[in-house]
């Protein structure tokens, strides 16, 4: 009697760190939703970098591609955005009108077309440097602070939700999960 009393308290015992662990991942999971929901907001959200202009987050990236690489024209700048060269002009128009960028044409062939940033756009992209180094920063430091393992676990968590892609919600069952089903947290 006494062993299947101890057997049963020991099941007992499972089942409840079963389902703390299940509500744990739950958590977890659910947090992760919330992290990529921040970044779609943060993406639509416009803000200044710099200079009193608000900018949208595609019109920082553009700015970004226009001051890393050199010598772009739409067609270019189509390809590397992986967008259509109707919304690069679309674009580039509209930084244009706000002083970001500027078109020029090369001595050597006047009919061409390409883009520079002004300084305003210089200091613009400056400014979202810093904000993304800072963010960075923040980011490494509490990655430097975990141990080998826990730096292991969250990279394979990444690689993980990687490859589940694409999904788009996530329903928690912790109450059904796995409640008297040894061996299946």
């Amino acid at each position: 009697m006494e062993r299947s009393k101890a057997a049963a308290d020991t099941r007992k015992i499972k089942i409840i760190l079963c389902l703390r662990v299940k509500g744990m991942q739950c958590r977890i999971v659910e947090s992760f939703f919330d992290m990529l929901q921040c970044i779609l907001d943060e993406q639509k959200t416009p803000k200044d970098y710099g200079a009193g202009i608000i900018l949208y987050h595609s019109e920082v990236d553009l700015l970004e591609k226009i001051g890393r690489f050199q010598e772009c024209n739409v067609s270019r700048l189509s390809k590397i955005c992986g967008v259509t060269k109707s919304a690069i002009t679309q674009m580039t128009g509209k930084l244009g009108e706000k002083g970001l960028i500027e078109k020029y044409s090369p001595p050597k062939n006047k009919k061409e077309k390409y883009f520079r940033l002004t300084e305003k756009g210089l200091e613009i992209r400056k400014g979202h440097e810093d904000y993304h180094r800072q963010s960075n920063a923040e980011i490494q430091g509490y990655l430097c602070a975990l141990g080998p393992e826990q730096k292991k676990v969250v990279g394979e968590f990444m690689e993980k939700v990687k490859k589940c892609t694409p999904f788009c919600v996530f329903n928690c069952n912790c109450e059904s999960g796995c409640a008297g089903k040894e061996g299946q947290c």
